[in-house]
Parts: C-alpha cells; structure tokens; sequence
C-alpha cells in the first residue's frame, strides 16, 4: 500500500510533462512570428500593416468539391443464348394393317429413311405394293381335297390354287428376284408368288409342277437335303434344271433328327449344316445358293447368325405369318426377338394357300393405297432430309403436285 502513490505521480509526470512541452514550443512560435513581422515593418515603412490596426482575419480558402473517382461498373456477363434445337424431322408413317395375325407385327429392316424413300420411289423400281407370297409345298396326293397328312395337298387343291393366282393376277419370282427386290426394292411383278417345295421331290416337281411351269412360265425353287444323294441323283436334279423353270437352294445337309436345330444341337452339327450344302451346290450344280431354307422350320440366334457367317442372303422359316413388302416382313416374337428379318422370313403353308392369296391381294392394295395417300409427303421429307442422296427422279405430273404442296 505504502508504493501506490509513488506509482500514480509517475504517472500523472509521464502524461503532463509532453503536454507542458508543447505548450512551450508553441509560445516559443508566435513570438518569432511577432518578431519578423515587426523587423519587416522597419525595414519598409510604406508598408501598412493590418494587423497593426485591426485583427486579423482568417485566410479563405475554396474548397475544391469532392469527386469520387469514376467508377466503371464490372461488365455484366451475358447469358449465352443456346440454339433453340430444331425438332427431329419425323419421317412418314410405316404401312400398319389389321389383316395379320394376332401377334403378328411387320417390322423393317432397313433404318436409313433416307435410303428406303430413295428406292421406293425410284420409277425404275417396284411400285409401292407390290407383294410378295412365299409358299411352301411338301407332297401333292391325287386323292381328295386333302391330303394324308397336314403338308400334303391334294391334286385338285393344287390345280385350284394355282389357277386362282393366275386369275389375280400373280407371277412367279426367282431367289434372286425376290433377294434384289427385299434389298433394293428391284422391280418385280406387282403380285408376286415364290414357290418353294422342300425335301428332295423330283417325282412332284416332274408330275405336279413342270406342267403348271410351263403353261404360266412360271418358276419352282427346289430346297433341296445336299448331304444325302448320290451322283446319279445329282444327274437327275441336272437334268430337271435344264428344263427350265427351276432352282436349288440349301435346305439343310443332312436333315435328320440329329441335326434339326434347337437349343441343344451343338455349334458343330449347325455349322455343318449350314455350311456343307455350299461347297456340294457349287461342285455339282456350279452356283453358290443364296438362300437357306431351314430344316423343319427351325432356327435359334446361334444358327441366324452362322447363317449370316455364311452369307445366306435370305433365309425362310415354316411361319406363315403373312406376304412380304419391300422393308416390311410380319413376323412373331420369336423372329423378333432374333433381330434380322431377311433370315427369318415366313412361307405361307400350301394347305392354306387359296385362301391366303386373297389377303395377300388385300394387304397389297392397302399398301399401295397408303403410299399414295403420303406420296407427296414422303418427297418432300426426303427433300428437306436427304441432301446428301441422289434426287428422285418422279414424272412431270407428280413434281407439280409436289410443287404446289411445297
């Protein structure tokens, strides 16, 4: 207790004595100033002074008004404006029909819109329409309206059915008309009929059919078992070729209860009978076949595409599931689950061919009328999506109709 006065007098010094310091020194100013202006005085006595005679006044001073520096607002960065995406030109409407199957869609097998329009409304090609009929024949009895079993007909069915096609109107196409027209839409007649018989028949090709050939100038594909025959019955498929009027095609090599094709066969029993009908067609007939019937009618992805390995162009099952259109084959979930329609293509059965001729006529027709309908459209689609295909070619009446639409 005794130390806290001695504390607070230092202190009460150390704030007191700069203060009488400055003090000091600031009387110490005025007088030096008083003495100049006085030694000033003397030295001119003109001079007059007024703060001898008056106080002095403050100086004025003008202030210069505050102007804050400039300020330049940072530039506003502007959304960029995004393209307004044009819409995905939607490309006409594929033919639809209420006269297949229930479960029966048609589906296409060439995607390029550009590419399909282009060849289906070539004036060089197949007119929009034009239907195809793949049959499939087995044995012709001469004994009634139907045969012993449910792939033979009768002679009289046969005669009448044949006779009906050419009343509508229908020719006979070969392999590789029918290949030319799937692919290219190539022309052929407006109702088509391919006639396929299986197995190796030669006895109901010579009886049955080379007549009806002949008289229509028709033609028969023979989907014919390579793996069974001699050389002698070589020499009789030569010799019915020569006639005219007829075709091989593979249908299988050896064709037995080993080698149907389900999902247990090996890939080794499928490649063979793919492949080993190729090599005996060529030595013995001199072509390579381009279509593969399949044996039985059966078929799994494996055996598609081995098949598509070998180069079959086209391939036929025993699903009668309706006629073809250029890029359009009816198929089922099987074949569409199996992704490649021309190696799955359907045949409608012999037994049920009078009847199904008729719906193929209407399928056709409905067909071409729907194109007609669209025509105009689907060329000016073309037009505005294809540059970088050929022109169409149309005639004069059609490109004015397309003009005074555009």
């Amino acid at each position: 207790m005794g130390r806290r006065p001695s504390i607070l007098r230092n202190r009460l010094l150390v704030i007191i004595l700069p203060i009488l310091g400055l003090i000091s020194l600031t009387a110490c100013s005025q007088s030096v100033a008083t003495s100049d202006i006085n030694s000033s005085q003397q030295q001119r006595p003109d001079l007059t002074v007024a703060s001898a005679t008056a106080p002095a006044s403050d100086p004025t001073f003008t202030l210069t008004p505050f102007e804050p520096e400039p300020f330049t607002p940072a530039p506003t960065a502007s959304p960029t404006r995004l393209p307004t995406p044009s819409p995905t030109p939607v490309p006409p409407a594929r033919f639809e029909t209420d006269a297949l199957n229930n479960g029966v869609l048609p589906v296409s097998y060439i995607q390029d819109e550009c590419l399909y329009l282009e060849a289906r409304w070539n004036p060089d090609n197949a007119a929009p329409g034009t239907v195809v009929v793949p049959v499939m024949f087995h044995g012709i009895s001469k004994a009634g309206p139907r045969g012993a079993d449910n792939i033979t007909i009768s002679t009289a069915y046969f005669e009448a059915s044949v006779v009906k096609a050419h009343q509508l109107g229908f020719e006979t196409i070969t392999m590789q008309q029918l290949v030319d027209f799937l692919h290219h839409n190539a022309y052929i007649p407006p109702r088509s009929l391919l006639l396929i018989i299986d197995d190796r028949r030669l006895g109901t090709v010579r009886e049955h059919f080379m007549p009806v050939l002949k008289k229509y100038d028709w033609t028969l594909t023979m989907a014919y078992i390579t793996g069974v025959i001699n050389e002698q019955e070589w020499n009789q498929v030569r010799d019915v070729l020569a006639r005219g009027h007829t075709e091989v095609q593979a249908h299988g090599y050896l064709h037995n209860g080993e080698t149907y094709i389900t999902e247990w066969t090996s890939e080794e029993i499928i490649r063979n009978e793919l492949f080993a009908p190729i090599p005996a067609i060529e030595e013995h007939l001199g072509y390579r076949p381009i279509a593969f019937i399949w044996p039985g009618g059966d078929f799994n992805l494996l055996s598609v595409q081995i098949a598509r390995e070998a180069e079959y162009q086209v391939g036929f099952t025993a699903f009668a599931r309706g006629p073809l259109l250029f890029n359009w084959v009816p198929q089922g979930e099987l074949e569409r689950e199996i992704g490649d329609p021309l190696l799955t293509l359907p045949r409608y059965w012999s037994t049920t061919m009078f009847k199904n001729l008729d719906y193929a006529v209407e399928i056709g027709a409905s067909a071409a009328a729907q194109a007609e309908a669209q025509r105009i459209d689907e060329i000016n689609w073309y037009r505005s999506n294809c540059p970088d295909y050929p022109p169409l070619s149309i005639p004069v009446q059609a490109e004015e109709e397309v003009t005074d639409r555009w």
